[in-house]
């Protein structure tokens, strides 16, 4: 199976109904915002999978304000990722479905580390989550725990999809189904 699948970036996107639609900067006020309303799903929606939701996307939007090679500096002279996000929900599930640039550098090894952890039952990624946080701080190979957590809480596969922007960049997304 190839971790590389159509995430649904088209026309039919907008055919399903859109709860959210965001690109910016990912800071703690727009995490903060956005969290905010994921939550008040909890109205019309099951409450466990809406926690699955918050959880999930709040690792994702991490990683975009992490690793995102666009950077925008704030007010405060610190810098944080550009992304976007879309949140849209069908009768048995929400897809989450997050993007950012990423320098082509390490597309190859994000794509293989999701390739392997869509390759593991539960159980396996477990125990390769615990190994992971084994790791000493820094070394090679420890990075995106936070992949390992979003397929836990999801227990759907990732699905990244990789498109080249120049040389140096290309826009990486990665799309979440949580069941409800």
């Amino acid at each position: 199976m190839s971790v590389v699948r159509n995430t649904g970036f088209s026309a039919q996107m907008f055919e399903e109904e859109v709860k959210l639609s965001y690109k910016g900067p990912i800071d703690e006020r727009i995490l903060s915002s956005i969290g905010d309303y994921i939550n008040t799903m909890e109205s019309f929606a099951d409450a466990n999978s809406v926690k699955k939701l918050f959880k999930i996307f709040f690792e994702l939007s991490q990683n975009i304000s992490y690793y995102s090679a666009v950077k925008v500096k704030m007010n405060d002279n610190r810098e944080i990722g550009m992304g976007s996000l879309i949140l849209k929900e069908f009768d048995d599930s929400f897809l989450l479905i997050t993007g950012n640039p990423v320098n082509n550098e390490f597309i190859i090894p994000i794509l293989e580390k999701s390739e392997y952890i869509n390759s593991l039952d539960r159980e396996s990624l477990r125990q390769y989550k615990r190994d992971e946080r084994r790791r000493p701080q820094g070394e090679k190979g420890n990075a995106h725990i936070g992949l390992i957590t979003v397929a836990l809480t999801s227990a759907n596969p990732l699905d990244i999809e990789v498109n080249p922007i120049d040389e140096e960049t290309s826009f990486f997304s990665i799309g979440v189904r949580i069941d409800k």
